[in-house]
């Protein structure tokens, strides 16, 4: 009589996986899907041992029901047989070596022969009873060949012997020893069975197996991302770290929602999640549209990334552009019609981007990186272009900027029509690196932001910009003030006051000569400290200019509430100006400012036309092309020099 007890644990085990796999909807990423194959094949196998050990226990024994012991043993072994080579391929796949068994054909034809074997002999045993047979009483006996089941399947074991000693660095200590656990626990179970027929214990050995792996190794929780429904960030740093190590060729699809902030300020979190959801379904059905194999990840902040076999160049490409098409049509969530941002890159890894390190930091700047345009970027093209470069080598530029002092300030000159001379300039740092020469602050200024090194650059501003004023130059030139611009990173900075306090005294700067630019975005960025430090300044005698004033989203109350004293008008009013409904918004703007007693200050001005519009506008000061470009501290002076002495037009 067989102990069916452990066959009934085996079963709850396998079940509980698979019903937890399916209504959690883990079932996305190839690894995963692979657990899912192997619950149900312990689940089947286990119900298979114990619908045959309940019928030769339960239902007598004989000659007529011996067909049905043969179809259900016949069945239990191929079941049972199939589950080591289907826990190899998970181990091909969770250890990222899946690429292995595709470089020769043979690799696949010796890694299923083994399992070939036994699949022929067990059907075979129908005719010869060379592995098992069922006698005229009805009682199951072993056939003289059985060795052959068990030496296939031990051929299968060292194989998984050899995975896990050759690829042991591709996975954390704690997941191997999970992984490792499955050659003891057969073995023994195997051993076991084998001594004590009667003992069924092989299915509950692989169980606790699965229930490991599902519960510690490959968590779900881990490698589901739940809001979107995709493989999670987790998942793709993991998976890339294995990749990579391996060296496994791999396509990659990088999709990037350039509007994802505007869409979660706007929508709120739970739409916005939607939309997340619908685009990842989305992107997850387009792989079966064209019959291609693909992990689709949410690696967070509006970005997705798909990876497809190294050897689906051509698929890859045709999916990238199936992406990109289906990116550019609006879709309707909620009664809202949504409408996304974004720019799509195709790369060969690991040949377009050399390491795992190199990947994290193309994650979190290709949408920077790589041009703004509406069609499928290949990364290979572009690659060699100087502005890719400059772009993807930023951070480095700005270290070797600010340790070998290579920013300069430069000074956009600022007209005041009501003294009909130049009376101020802008201060505007300018980097020139020795490799790449001219870097526009429109690559280096976001980057250093993003990087914190804007607080260096920020000091280097603040004490040049000191070091000018204080110089018998600007002191003999008859200026004003000169104009800083304060990032928002700045103006949250609890000693911004004592650093500016301590440079005015080093200088000998009256804070009158200096004028603080501050823009809408740092105003609402964090309003207790802005205003905080504003205020302290403000207390100390510095004056406050709102710069690009019309770009952002301005909170009116906010900006009336600040000390701030001139308004910069950004250079889109003048773009505008020739818009009747844009011009009637520029005259009712510059009433209301004025009846505030704010001056207002133009910027981008750069033909005569323009410069006479907002003069009759009553506008008080003048900055742009029309008069200069922003210059050296030299030539700024010259300039100033000249033109306030009446010697140039």
């Amino acid at each position: 009589m067989r102990i069916i007890y452990f066959d009934i644990c085996a079963i709850v085990l396998s079940a509980a996986v698979l019903i937890f796999l399916l209504t959690k909807h883990y079932t996305k990423g190839r690894t995963n899907r692979l657990i899912l194959i192997l619950a149900v094949l312990f689940l089947s196998a286990g119900l298979m041992d114990v619908f045959d050990s309940l019928f030769g226990t339960y239902v007598e024994q004989s000659p007529s029901n011996a067909g049905i012991q043969l179809f259900s043993n016949t069945l239990f072994f191929i079941l049972r047989h199939a589950t080591t080579p289907a826990y190899i391929l998970f181990l091909f796949s969770f250890m990222g070596i899946w690429h292995k068994l595709k470089i020769r054909k043979v690799n696949l034809i010796l890694f299923a022969l083994p399992f070939m074997v036994i699949f022929i002999s067990v059907i075979a045993n129908v005719f010869t009873k060379s592995i098992f047979y069922i006698d005229e009483n009805g009682v199951y006996h072993r056939g003289v060949h059985m060795s052959i089941i068990y030496a296939s399947a031990l051929v299968y074991l060292f194989c998984v012997i050899y995975v896990l000693i050759k690829y042991r660095k591709t996975v954390r200590l704690s997941e191997y020893i999970m992984l490792c656990g499955f050659v003891p626990l057969n073995l023994t179970a195997i051993i076991m069975q084998r001594i004590h027929i009667e003992m069924r214990l092989e299915i509950l050995a692989l169980s606790l197996t699965l229930f490991l792996i599902a519960t510690v190794v490959q968590r779900p929780e881990d490698t589901i991302d739940a809001s979107v429904g995709t493989l999670s960030q987790h998942a793709f740093f993991k998976d890339m770290y294995k990749s990579y190590n391996v060296q496994r060729p791999m396509n990659a699809i990088f999709i990037k929602i350039r509007n994802h902030r505007a869409l979660r300020s706007n929508l709120g979190p739970e739409i916005y999640n939607m939309v997340l959801r619908r685009a990842g379904e989305k992107l997850m059905q387009m792989g079966r549209i064209i019959n291609i194999y693909e992990d689709v990840y949410y690696n967070g902040r509006g970005v997705f990334t798909i990876i497809t076999d190294g050897d689906k160049y051509d698929h890859t490409v045709d999916l990238g552009r199936l992406v990109v098409a289906y990116l550019q049509e609006s879709f309707t969530l909620s009664n809202l019609e949504i409408k996304l941002n974004t720019v799509v890159c195709f790369a060969q890894l690991p040949d377009d981007i050399g390491t795992y390190n190199s990947l994290i930091n193309f994650m979190g700047s290709f949408h920077r990186t790589v041009p703004d345009v509406d069609h499928l970027i290949i990364l290979s093209e572009i690659l060699s272009s100087k502005d890719y470069r400059m772009k993807s080598d930023v951070d480095d530029i700005i270290k070797r900027g600010i340790s070998g002092n290579k920013f300069q300030m430069y000074y956009q000159p600022i007209y005041s029509v009501k003294q009909k001379k130049f009376v101020s300039a802008e201060a505007l740092i300018r980097l020139f690196d020795d490799e790449y020469g001219f870097v526009s602050p429109a690559i280096f200024i976001p980057a250093a932001e993003a990087s914190g090194a804007i607080h260096d650059i920020g000091d280097f501003v603040l004490e040049d910009v000191c070091r000018f004023i204080h110089s018998p130059e600007f002191t003999g030139s008859g200026l004003e003030y000169i104009e800083i611009n304060l990032s928002v990173t700045q103006c949250i900075e609890p000693k911004l006051v004592e650093k500016i306090r301590g440079l005015i005294s080093k200088y000998q700067v009256k804070t009158s000569q200096v004028n603080l630019e501050i823009t809408e975005t740092a105003v609402d960025y964090d309003p207790v400290i802005t205003d905080n430090n504003i205020f302290s300044l403000w207390n100390m005698g510095f004056k406050f200019s709102l710069d690009d004033y019309g770009t952002g989203y301005s909170n009116i109350k906010r900006v009336v509430s600040l000390p701030l004293d001139i308004i910069k008008f950004d250079k889109s009013f003048v773009d505008e100006m020739d818009d009747p409904k844009m011009w009637i918004a520029i005259v009712n703007t510059v009433n209301m400012l004025k009846r505030m007693n704010k001056k207002i200050l133009v910027e981008g001005v750069e033909d005569e036309r323009t410069l006479e519009r907002f003069v009759e506008l009553g506008c008080d000061y003048i900055q742009g092309f029309y008069f200069s470009k922003p210059l050296s501290e030299n030539d700024f002076i010259e300039f100033v020099n000249t033109r306030n002495s009446g010697k140039a037009s």
